[in-house]
């Protein structure tokens, strides 16, 4: 064999060996185009339904009966990654939520690795539904699982989180074990206001994420009035928790009924961060 066909053949072996090592390598994996068995599809992962998403969702109707059933799945976010067997290569996590046609929007993460040049199903991490145990976040951090989900002891309904849980996890097998206990936090903390002796009132600025609160604690005694006013662009809004004031609004002038702390929370409705100037008032 000439030198020039060697010279060809090694090109085509390297050629060859680096397309094997991408193709081994879990990070080429195009989980927004991926076919997922998620377990709210049934009872048992032997008959789980496939569903394949296209952009990271996937959605069926089915019409029967004089009424449509509907099944919705979606991936949420990307994909993280890290070595969580201890093996030296990176598996892949991914988090998801499903509907089945009610108002319960269950989560799940899945731990997958590559086996035989594909991506294979390694472990589950079973979710709850929204504020009931419903996944938030999951990453990876020294080959342990970092869950983050709704604290369901602190739900006020599953619509609406009040408490976060964040729990390690290592992979054992086909399943997850918690390492280590828990550690808890509310979703929500509050900030406590003072005033400067001798005065009355209050004003700060503050920049509220998107899809986010903040919650302000005060003292006061019954039979004095409670205003705050917010001034700023965006549609953000504010309600006082512990008074007869529950609607939304950008400006609050409450008589107080009883002593002790109030609380107000001042909200971001809208799909960008927002900085308001919040003034407060005791009279």
């Amino acid at each position: 064999m000439c030198m020039k066909n060697v010279l060809i053949l090694l090109v085509i072996m390297a050629a060859a060996a680096t397309t094997a090592l991408a193709q081994a390598d879990i990070h080429h994996v195009d989980f927004k185009n991926f076919t997922y068995n998620p377990s709210c599809a049934g009872e048992d992962p032997n008959s789980f339904t496939k569903v394949r998403v296209k952009n990271g969702k996937y959605s069926k109707e089915t019409h029967q009966d004089g009424y449509t059933d509907r099944f919705y799945f979606s991936v949420m976010g990307d994909p993280q990654f890290g070595d969580v067997t201890g093996d030296g290569r990176y598996e892949a996590v991914i988090l998801s939520v499903c509907n089945t046609g009610g108002t319960g929007q269950f989560t799940e993460g899945f731990v997958f690795t590559m086996k035989r040049g594909k991506a294979s199903l390694l472990a589950r991490i079973p979710g709850g539904d929204r504020a009931e145990g419903g996944l938030r976040s999951i990453k990876v951090e020294n080959g342990l699982l970092v869950v983050e989900y709704s604290d369901p002891d602190k739900a006020a309904g599953a619509c609406c989180a009040e408490g976060i849980v964040i729990q390690k996890m290592r992979v054992a097998g086909s399943k997850v074990a918690d390492v280590g206990p828990p550690i808890k936090r509310d979703l929500y903390p509050k900030e406590r206001i003072s005033f400067a002796r001798g005065t009355s009132g209050k004003q700060f600025t503050v920049t509220i994420p998107v899809d986010d609160r903040k919650r302000y604690i005060l003292g006061a005694r019954a039979g004095q009035t409670l205003s705050v006013s917010l001034s700023g662009a965006g549609d953000v809004g504010m309600r006082v928790l512990d008074t007869d004031v529950s609607e939304i609004t950008k400006r609050i002038n409450t008589r107080l009924t009883s002593s002790g702390d109030h609380t107000f929370e001042v909200s971001n409705y809208g799909a960008k961060p927002v900085t308001v100037t919040i003034t407060v008032r005791i009279q």
